[in-house]
């Protein structure tokens, strides 16, 4: 898979601030995902890609439409990290 130049990746993410999706909700994916880290550490659990995108998808159901745009973004954000790691 290609790598994406700093022009497409600000591209995609004015395409997302226009869309309204890196207002509000979505600006809060950063802790999203801390508090899936936490909760997976106080419940003694590994870890891993798979437990933190299932915990995330979870907060991605949520019937708050604040969270539930933060969740979103969160899981679009870890997949795009485990991608370029991979790649």
């Amino acid at each position: 898979m290609a790598q994406k130049t700093p022009e497409q990746l600000t591209r995609e993410f004015e395409g997302r601030k226009a869309k309204g999706l890196a207002k509000g909700g979505a600006a809060f994916w950063p802790n999203i995902i801390a508090n899936a880290v936490l909760k997976l550490t106080a419940a003694r659990a590994e870890i891993t890609i798979p437990a933190l995108s299932e915990m995330i998808a979870k907060e991605a159901q949520s019937a708050e439409p604040t969270v539930k745009a933060g969740a979103t973004e969160a899981l679009a954000r870890l997949r795009q990290a485990v991608a370029k790691a991979e790649g």
